[in-house]
């Protein structure tokens, strides 16, 4: 498996010269499993966080009916995520044995009943954590050399998570908390992201075709130009965020 994106297939401000002054650098962030530190860059880890800063907390509204299954608790989602990895292990290890025990049978049971749901003021939860030496962020304040985004667990306008960012200067913080507020509840367990290290990759990137002009979309959306000008196909051809 490769790690890092592969070469394109051609070049495309060879093809589209008018593209060229609108390249862009970006970095793929590829996560890869591990366990994250304090003190590296994450999806889902640690956070470095000054132990006399107060946590983020959503402070709603946070609608029950907007809920499409039952709520867990986060130690619930990571009990239901430990069960079926290591039944999809055992079916890899013997796809003859039981795929799940009836004693984790019995505990998944339980654990879909759900939680009650919780009204009040959410603790955040960290979604990502990145440090400047990885993760190039050319919008960062004078002085800091690290990015904090967090997320309410619940849905909210246009069943999008409400998001904090946090700037800060990694030196400064010498006393961390190492214990922070959890939500009791989780709308949703997509919510809690996997802790995860990350194996960033500089890219070259273009902008999204919506964004250009209607000229240069009927060139991008010409599939016959594309066909002729190398092998890879049009999906292949440059980095455009969709």
């Amino acid at each position: 498996m490769s790690f890092t994106t592969p070469p394109r297939p051609l070049d495309v401000t060879a093809l589209i010269p008018q593209l060229a002054p609108l390249a862009r650098k970006a970095t793929r962030l590829h996560p890869r499993p591990g366990s994250p530190s304090l003190h590296d860059s994450s999806v889902g880890g640690p956070l470095l966080w000054p132990a006399d800063e107060p946590w983020p907390h959503c402070e709603g509204p946070h609608d029950s009916s907007a809920a499409s299954g039952v709520t867990h608790s986060p130690d619930d989602i990571r009990l239901l995520r430990r069960i079926r990895a290591a039944a999809a292990e055992q079916r890899l290890r013997d796809p003859e044995a039981p795929t799940i025990t009836p004693e984790e049978l019995e505990t998944e049971k339980e654990l879909s009943m759900g939680r009650p749901w919780f009204d009040g003021p959410i603790p955040m939860l960290p979604v990502a954590q990145l440090y400047t030496r990885d993760v190039p962020l050319p919008s960062s304040p004078p002085g800091a050399d690290l990015l904090q985004v967090l997320w309410c667990p619940f849905d909210h306008s246009a069943a999008h998570p409400r998001t904090a960012l946090f700037w800060r200067s990694s030196v400064t913080v010498t006393d961390f908390l190492d214990a922070p507020p959890e939500p009791p509840v989780i709308q949703e367990g997509w919510y809690l992201p996997e802790p995860c290290l990350l194996a960033p990759e500089q890219i070259t990137e273009y902008p999204n075709p919506t964004e250009l002009s209607k000229e240069l979309q009927d060139q991008l959306g010409d599939a016959s130009r594309w066909e002729t000008a190398g092998s890879g196909g049009a999906t292949n051809c440059c980095v455009i965020r969709q």
